[in-house]
C-alpha cells in the first residue's frame, strides 16, 4: 500500500509541474487534497462495517443516509433528505431445494419483486433460447432453467406465466465460484408473476447436464420475500455558486443487502462526499452552483434519481455527472452530448501523467442515474473506470466487501472528479444546450436505446 501512495505521490508531483494557468493552485490544491487528505477512504470503512449493505428501505439504508449526512454536517456543508415513495420489495426466506435426483439445497436468492407463494417441487426444463416463439420444449408444470446468456424479457415471462403454465424460473448467473447476482426481476415494480431465482454457475451447470441426460430433475421452491410500498429518500448537498445554474454531481446510494455494498456503490457515495468537502474546502466560490446527490432505489429501478429530477427538472441544471462503481478513471463518456466533446477533450489533455489512456466515448447507455436527465436533454457524464477483475466479480453478492476496496485507485478517481466537477463548475463560456424533445429522440434513436426504454416503460416520449 506505501509502495502504491508513493506512486501515486510521484504523479501528483508531475502533474503539478505541469499545470497552467491562473487557476492552476486550485488544481494543485484538490490534486493534492485528495491524496493526501483523502477521507473518503476510512469514511467507507466505518459506513459499511457498522451499516452493511444499503438496501432500500431497510434500517441499514436509513442509518447510512444519516451517517453521511452527519458527516457532511462536520465539514460544514448543508443538506437534506428529499423523500419519495416506490414501489419497494422486502427479502424473506426464500429457498429451493433439489428433490431429484438427489436432496440437497441450492445456493440461491429470489430476485426483487418475486411474491410470497404456498411451496411447491416441479420438474426443472431447460429454456436456451430468449423468443417465445423458439421455445418448445412443454412449459406447464414446470421450472425453467436459464442459461446466462438468455435474456428473457418481461413480456416474454408474462406470457410463458399466464399463457403456457410456467410456474417458476432459476437464471444461472454468470460468473463461477458459488456467486450469485442479486437484482430485480424487471424495473417496472410490478409484482412477479411467478418464483425467480437467481442460481449458482456451479450448480446451474449440474441441473442443465441432468436435463440434457433426460435424468429430470425436481426443484422445490419456497418464497416468502413481498412486494410493498415503500418511502425512502434521495441526500441533496448544494455548494451555492454565484448563479443559480448547477452542476449535478450523483451517486447511487442503495445496494443490494447480500454484502456491504463497498463497490457498488460504496465507491460512489464516498467519491462525492470527499469531492464537496473539497471543493467547500479549496474553492467555495465557483460560478456555476454545485448540487451533490445521492440517489436512493437505483437497485429497484432508478426511482430516486427520476423522482430528483420530477422535482428539479424545471431548474437550470447545466449537466450531470454519474458515479456509478467508478474505479480506475481511465476514459470519460459524453454520452452522446456533442458539446460536452471539446471541453472533455482538453480535460483528459490537461491531466498529463493521468489523462485517459481510453479514446472518449460518445454513447449513451441505458440503467444509470444519468438516464433521467438524458431524458430530459441535459448534458451528462459517466467515467469509464474499471474496478480489477478480482473484486468487481462479487458485484451484487456476500463479496462486496471493504476489503475490496483500493485507497490509491480511490484517491486518484477523487483528484480527477474534483478537477472535472471543478472545471465544469467554473468555465462560464462552455455552451451546453439543454436540448429540446426532438433533439433528445434523435439521441436516443441513434443510441439504438429506444426499444429498451420502451420495454422497459422509460420511453416519455408519446407517439
Amino acid at each position: 500500500m506505501k509502495r502504491n501512495i508513493l506512486r501515486g505521490l510521484t504523479l501528483l508531483l508531475c502533474i503539478s509541474l505541469t499545470l497552467e494557468g491562473s487557476d492552476s493552485s486550485v488544481r494543485e490544491r484538490l490534486m493534492g487534497a485528495a491524496y493526501l487528505d483523502n477521507q473518503a477512504y476510512h469514511l467507507l470503512e466505518e459506513m459499511t462495517d457498522r451499516f452493511g449493505g444499503r438496501i432500500t428501505g431497510s434500517k441499514s439504508n436509513e442509518q447510512s443516509l444519516i451517517f453521511l449526512q452527519e458527516a457532511l454536517e462536520r465539514e460544514g456543508i448543508e443538506s437534506r433528505q428529499e423523500p419519495f415513495s416506490f414501489p419497494g420489495w422486502v427479502r424473506g426466506k426464500d429457498e429451493a431445494i433439489l428433490i431429484e435426483p438427489v436432496k440437497r439445497p441450492l445456493r440461491a436468492i429470489g430476485l426483487g419483486y418475486v411474491q410470497p407463494h404456498p411451496s411447491f417441487a416441479a420438474e426443472v426444463t431447460l429454456i436456451d433460447k430468449a423468443k417465445e416463439e423458439e421455445i418448445t420444449v412443454e412449459l406447464k408444470g414446470k421450472i425453467g432453467l436459464v442459461p446466462a446468456s438468455v435474456k428473457l424479457s418481461t413480456k416474454t415471462i408474462d406470457l410463458f406465466a399466464k399463457e403456457r403454465g410456467l410456474k417458476g424460473l432459476l437464471l444461472i448467473n454468470r460468473k463461477n465460484g458459488g456467486q450469485l447476482l442479486a437484482r430485480t426481476q424487471h424495473r417496472e415494480g410490478s409484482p412477479s408473476p411467478i418464483p425467480i431465482f437467481s442460481i449458482t454457475e456451479e450448480e446451474g451447470h449440474w441441473l442443465k447436464r441432468l436435463i440434457e441426460r433426460g435424468d429430470a430433475p425436481s426443484v422445490q421452491l419456497t418464497t416468502r420475500s413481498e412486494t410493498k410500498p415503500m418511502r425512502t429518500a434521495n441526500l441533496v448537498a448544494t455548494l451555492p455558486g454565484r448563479v443559480s445554474e448547477k452542476v449535478v454531481i450523483g451517486a447511487h446510494f442503495d445496494s443490494w443487502d447480500l454484502g456491504q455494498g463497498a463497490l457498488d456503490n460504496g465507491l460512489g457515495i464516498v467519491q462525492a462526499y470527499d469531492v464537496a468537502r473539497l471543493l467547500k474546502t479549496i474553492h467555495p466560490d465557483n460560478h456555476y452552483t454545485l448540487e451533490f446527490v445521492w440517489f436512493n432505489a437505483e437497485e429497484f429501478g432508478l426511482y430516486g434519481s427520476y423522482a430528483y429530477i420530477e422535482k428539479h427538472k424545471n431548474e437550470p441544471i447545466r449537466s450531470m455527472i454519474n458515479l456509478d462503481m467508478v474505479g480506475d478513471p481511465i476514459g470519460i463518456n459524453a454520452m452522446g452530448f456533442d458539446s460536452l466533446i471539446p471541453f472533455l477533450e482538453g480535460f483528459s489533455e490537461q491531466l498529463k501523467a493521468l489523462s485517459f489512456k481510453r479514446a472518449m466515448d460518445n454513447k449513451p447507455w441505458n440503467g444509470g442515474d444519468h438516464m433521467p436527465f438524458i431524458l430530459t436533454g441535459i448534458p451528462s457524464i459517466t467515467l469509464y473506470a474499471p474496478i480489477k477483475e478480482e473484486s468487481s466479480r462479487f458485484y451484487h453478492d456476500f463479496g462486496d466487501t471493504f476489503d475490496k476496496v483500493d485507497e490509491t485507485t480511490l484517491s486518484k478517481s477523487i483528484a480527477i472528479i474534483s478537477l472535472l466537477a471543478y472545471q465544469l463548475s467554473n468555465n462560464h463560456k462552455l455552451h451546453l444546450p439543454r436540448l429540446n424533445r426532438d433533439e433528445t429522440i434523435a439521441l436516443l434513436r441513434k443510441a439504438k436505446l429506444e426499444n429498451s426504454l420502451r420495454e422497459s416503460g422509460y420511453w416519455p416520449f408519446p407517439d
